[in-house]
Formats: C-alpha cells, structure tokens, sequence
C-alpha cells in the first residue's frame, strides 16, 4: 500500500468520474424542447454531439454555444433549473454510471492516506446527487462545484478547492483542456483522462491514463 497523507486528489465529474451521455443527453434534449414550447427556441438544430461537445464547460457558456449567445440571465436560470431537474431524476432512476473501477479506485486513494474532492463545471445538487446515489459522499473531503461557489472559472474553483482542504502535494484528474489549464495554473501536477470527452484536449497533462485505475500507479505527484 503506497502512502499518500499530504495527498489531495481533485477530480473532474462528467467524463472523468461519471459516464454523462446517457443523462446528460436526455436531460439536454427535454430542457430544449421546454425552452422551446415557452417560445425559446435555439436558432438551429442542437444534436447529441453538440450536446457532448459542451460537457465540461460552466453553464452560461453551455448555453450559449447551444443558442449561439442567444439566452439572458433568466432564461439561462430557467433552463438551468429544468436542465436540473431532470437530471437528478435521471440518476435517481439509475440512468447514469461511473467509470469502471471508480469506486474501487477512489477507495484505494482514500485508505492510502488521500484526501479527495471533486471540482466540476456541473451544477452544486448534481454533483451531490451523484455522490449520494453511488454511495460515495463519504470519500470525499469536499465537492466543488462552480455555481457553488461562485466563481467564474475552473481556474478559480481549483484555487478554492486548495484552500480549502490541507495538503502539501496536490492533483487534478480530468478529461478536458480546462482541467489541465487550472490544475497547471495552480502548481498541480496533472492527469489527464483519455477515456472521457476530450482525448486530445489533455495532450499537455504531466501525465495521461487510459483507464480510471492506471492513477494508482503514478507515484510522482509533484511538479
């Protein structure tokens, strides 16, 4: 067993913990659809790669790649909360998934000595409904969300997240260039996930893992 106290270990939710398409693509499809009968309609179709393609970003940029700019502050918060909604009921009819091993891994970590917490784009009772329905909450020292807490960056999150949470050495885990971006920005080293959404988005990570698991075999975790 490695020893990992001082460790924090910050991870990415969708595309690096959580399989998102098979709720966030619905729950996408169904929160256009209402926007739409309200009269709000995006100016051209919106499929379930364009759908994909957002995943990862805060929302008011989600929002405006699907309507091209084209939503306010309350129509955003309005999709949002509808965006939200179905999601969690999703989860909570066992729709989504985690990656294979996440729970094992994760666990592994946590008994090693490392603390573990999540920073994600994804809204605040997403991610807790995540974490509640797989059992995972207790794994974790926080779960850091953007709309959380505030900010407007995943830059900004991390540098929370670090704060928050005592260390001396610490990690993020994702699949997308934003991840890599403010785990480098921080002074973390960086992992980045070939298997979630941005393959080619994390070429720059000090290091890149094809499976979930493959993280417990780094042992350098300072840059």
């Amino acid at each position: 067993m490695k020893e990992r106290a001082g460790q924090l270990w910050l991870f990415d939710m969708d595309g690096t913990l959580f399989r998102t398409e098979p709720v966030g693509v619905p729950a996408f499809h169904l929160t256009i659809r209402r926007m739409a009968e309200s009269g709000i309609a995006p100016p051209s179709p919106v499929t379930d790669e364009r759908i994909t393609s957002t995943f990862g970003l805060t929302h008011d940029k989600i929002w405006d790649r699907l309507y091209d700019g084209g939503l306010n502050r309350g129509q955003q918060a309005a999709a949002d909360a509808v965006l939200l909604e179905e999601e969690i009921r999703l989860i909570g009819q066992g729709v989504g998934q985690l990656y294979d091993s996440v729970i094992d891994t994760l666990d592994t970590l946590h008994r090693e000595g490392a603390s573990l917490a999540v920073a994600s784009n994804g809204q605040q009772p997403y991610i807790e409904a995540i974490v509640r329905h797989f059992g995972i909450a207790g794994l974790f020292s926080g779960l850091y969300s953007a709309s959380g807490a505030g900010v407007a960056t995943k830059v900004d999150l991390v540098r929370l997240a670090c704060a928050k949470i005592a260390h001396s050495t610490a990690v993020m885990v994702g699949d997308r260039y934003t991840d890599i971006e403010a785990g480098r920005a921080n002074g973390l080293f960086t992992v980045g996930c070939a298997f979630g959404f941005g393959e080619r988005e994390v070429a720059d990570a000090d290091v890149i893992v094809r499976t979930f698991p493959e993280i417990l075999a780094i042992d350098t975790v300072a840059r």
